[in-house]
């Protein structure tokens, strides 16, 4: 008896720490990730927009949240799990704009820019369309070939209701993922091509890109009204969002007038600069008299008060203690009374009824898009709840990076406001759900469309 116990001792014990070693490395230290979070804790505090909706919207426990990642970061194993504690702690929120950009494991650097790329190539334009709903596999389906199909797929789904439906797939609202349409741009400026594109070059050819893609839009849209189509029915599932230019889109498609909703800024010196960069361009109106005066000095007497604001501090370091926010970031942006659109906004005579579908993959300027149209009551939305991304990063952001892991911190720094006061950053919920599970196939999601359509 007492030879096996001994047996059981030097076999088994021995076991037993080994496993012990390989769930505790040798060398793992934490601590620097506990610093980076920390870090992280900071950063949020002092200029992340949507902190005061975790409060008080999410009701998020952020003192109990602190102390259970803090636990779990001093338990990690290693860099990946450190990783991913650090993820799911932003996760937690519920917000797709805010994340940590990890480094790829392995993957090649991008190719510099070269002399033989195009001037779009080297300017970054590059296709990175997703596609949406497959609508050829319903026989109702029938494809309408235009010059804009490349841009704008889609064509005629014709309901038993008696409902035409025309069909057009936004993939990104950013003319930064269709170079064919700068390229066409810089022949129209006359850009040279091997020459280097400062920042003027930039907005113009930026510009010119977005207002061709706008009057292609348009010109798609009435090419489906020419062929039949009694209303129209616009596919942002997998739409992943985009730039400034998704202003326009829901302008030239509605067939009303839409306002906007308010948006909110946050008490920071990346705010202040691009307060007195607009305060500068209104004193310029008032100068050369572009514009009604008393509307433009109205408007300059706001952003003196908005830039003012900005520079009013606000530390909320307290609330990852005490789960209360002593103040708050966020300041109602001013509205830009008579400040014109850098858009052309191209006439749509005869615009028709709109349908919008979206799915959980639809985020950020996508949801924009979905959202003024309902909030106007200018379209009925389709499909699931969207993501919830909201305003994202004005002028790129403010940048922060993590000291010890260097990996890039991403936070949104406004807010845009729904017509009922509520935040965008909820996702928006459509006005017809849609029972897609995540096991259907393409053509189940596009038969419960169908079906839904056909009901109305």
């Amino acid at each position: 008896m007492r030879r096996g116990l001994l047996f059981f001792f030097l076999t088994v014990l021995p076991c037993a720490a080994q496993t012990a070693n390989q769930a505790q490395p040798i060398g793992f230290d934490s601590k620097p990730w506990l610093e980076d979070f920390h870090q992280i804790l900071s950063e949020m505090s002092v200029h992340y927009a949507n902190l005061d909706w975790a409060v008080a919207d999410r009701r998020m426990d952020l003192p109990r949240l602190r102390l259970d990642t803090e636990a779990k970061l001093r338990d990690a194993a290693d860099e990946s799990g450190a990783r991913r504690i650090l993820d799911k702690f932003l996760a937690s929120f519920g917000d797709g704009h805010l994340e940590i950009q990890w480094p790829k494991s392995g993957a090649q650097p991008k190719p510099a820019t070269t002399a033989s790329q195009s001037l779009c190539g080297r300017m970054g334009y590059e296709s990175r369309l997703h596609p949406g709903l497959d609508f050829s596999v319903l026989p109702e389906f029938s494809t309408q070939n235009t010059p804009e199909e490349r841009l704008f797929p889609g064509g005629l789904l014709r309901l038993q209701n008696g409902t035409a439906m025309g069909i057009v797939r936004i993939g990104l609202f950013s003319e930064h993922s269709y170079p064919e349409i700068c390229e066409q741009a810089a022949h129209d400026l006359h850009l040279p091509e091997n020459d280097a594109c400062d920042g003027k070059c930039a907005d113009q050819l930026e510009l010119a890109t977005a207002n061709l893609l706008t009057a292609a839009l348009v010109r798609r849209a009435e090419a489906l009204s020419a062929a039949g189509a009694t209303a129209l029915l616009i596919d942002i599932t997998r739409n992943g969002g985009g730039s400034d230019w998704a202003e326009v889109p829901p302008r030239v498609l509605s067939s009303v007038p839409l306002h906007e909703s308010a948006r909110a800024f946050i008490r920071h010196e990346h705010w202040t600069k691009q307060l007195q960069d607009r305060l500068l361009q209104v004193q310029s109106d008032i100068k050369n008299h572009a514009g009604s005066k008393a509307s433009l000095e109205g408007e300059a007497s706001a952003l003196e008060k908005a830039t003012d604001e900005s520079k009013q501090p606000c530390n909320r370091t307290s609330v990852w203690d005490t789960g209360k926010l002593s103040c708050s970031l966020l300041v109602t942006e001013p509205a830009r009374t008579v400040h014109p659109s850098r858009y052309t906004y191209p006439s749509n005579p005869k615009p028709l009824p709109l349908y919008v579908v979206v799915d959980r993959d639809t985020w950020s300027a996508a949801e924009y898009f979905a959202a003024v149209l309902q909030d106007n009551h200018a379209a009925t939305i389709v499909g699931e709840t969207t993501g919830g991304a909201g305003c994202g990063y004005t002028n790129g952001g403010i940048p922060a990076k993590l000291k010890n892991s260097g990996a890039p911190l991403k936070m949104p720094d406004c807010v845009r406001f729904r017509a009922d006061g509520s935040n965008e950053v909820n996702g928006i919920t459509p006005d017809l759900l849609l029972p897609w599970s995540g096991h259907d196939s393409d053509f189940q999601r596009v038969k419960k469309l169908l079906a839904a359509l056909e009901s109305r």
